[in-house]
């Protein structure tokens, strides 16, 4: 999503999601410990059962996370009704039984309404640029967000963006080829000049725009093809079947590279970047997991628990030591 919604998302949802999923499976070892170590405090019951709710609502972000972000990325098609599933999850939550989910629920729908107002129209046009789904998934789409008597404008509004798309790239294409002929013969006469000129106005009246909308009616009045789970090559099939629609292939080039986030999901779920600068690049592991473990801790009220101070600065002369003894076998190796 736009980049503080993706921030929030990725960082806080996921990382949130996966804390609870490692941890909840260790429920009654977290009990035991509490019983062994008297200064150890114990989640209650209640908090145990609130972070299974939870976990089990993030679920949804995350699989999502590993479908738009990662070393694979997806092209435009399918992020449409992977948002509009987001906005269903949350819109169910707002009659939650419990109120913390109820005021995620609210912040996440103030947050999601600001993106879905900046991007739902080009994801609605790269999926009519699916073959297999075109405005039959709109359709689902929009009736399950907004009911059947909106859902017809939502898509009718999608349609005419496309149409002025057609249009707008076919001036371009229009344009560029006037550009390139120009000055290639400077004998001409004027009434050559004047039938070059009457060729081209009816060309563009009878074949431009008339074809824009003939080629894209007829690409929406083509029976879509069969729809799996199997990976399908959106790009191959424009490549090789889209000869037959060249301004609506020139259109998908472009609408389907459209990234759904400008923060990569390194760059999100990784806190490295905020620690290792230029001038701090050759830190350790070691010393790198020290000083991010000591950020988390110290975000949590450090100064008055002197149990955790003491743990962290024991914490980081364990790893000196251990370093210490690194260095000295190596130096031995060398020698």
């Amino acid at each position: 999503m736009v980049k503080k919604l993706q921030l929030d998302c990725k960082t806080r949802w996921n990382s949130t999601y996966i804390m609870l999923k490692i941890a909840i499976p260790y429920r009654k070892v977290f009990e035991r410990l509490g019983e062994l170590d008297r200064n150890y405090v114990c989640p209650p019951p209640n908090d145990w059962i609130f972070a299974s709710i939870v976990c089990d609502k993030l679920e949804l972000f995350y699989d999502l996370t590993e479908l738009f972000s990662g070393t694979k990325y997806v092209t435009a098609n399918l992020f449409f009704p992977k948002v509009c599933e987001i906005k269903l999850k949350i819109k169910s939550w707002e009659h939650d039984e419990h109120e913390k989910i109820r005021e995620m629920s609210a912040a996440m729908i103030e947050k999601y309404d600001k993106y879905w107002t900046d991007i739902h129209g080009l994801m609605a046009v790269a999926v009519i640029l699916d073959p297999r789904l075109k405005m039959t998934m709109l359709h689902a789409c929009y009736i399950a967000l907004f009911g059947e008597e909106n859902a017809e404008i939502y898509v009718e509004e999608a349609h005419e963006l496309l149409s002025d798309l057609m249009k707008h790239y076919q001036v371009k294409e229009h344009d560029y080829v006037g550009t390139s002929s120009s000055g290639a013969c400077s004998s001409v006469d004027a009434a050559v000049v004047l039938s070059i000129f009457k060729t081209l106005a009816a060309n563009k009246k009878t074949n431009s725009y008339v074809r824009s909308k003939n080629e894209l009616d007829l690409y929406l009045d083509e029976n879509t093809l069969p729809h799996d789970d199997n990976y399908f090559d959106i790009l191959g099939w424009w490549k090789l079947e889209g000869t037959r629609y060249p301004t609506l292939r020139q259109i998908a080039r472009d609408i389907l590279a459209i990234p759904i986030t400008t923060v990569a999901s390194e760059s999100a779920f990784s806190t490295s970047g905020r620690v290792l600068s230029e001038h701090r690049s050759r830190l350790t592991p070691k010393i790198l997991e020290a000083l991010m473990c000591g950020q988390s801790w110290l975000r949590h009220t450090l100064k008055d628990d002197g149990d955790r101070v003491n743990s962290f600065w024991s914490c980081l002369e364990d790893i000196q030591e251990e370093m210490k003894e690194d260095s000295c076998i190596t130096t031995a190796d060398s020698d």
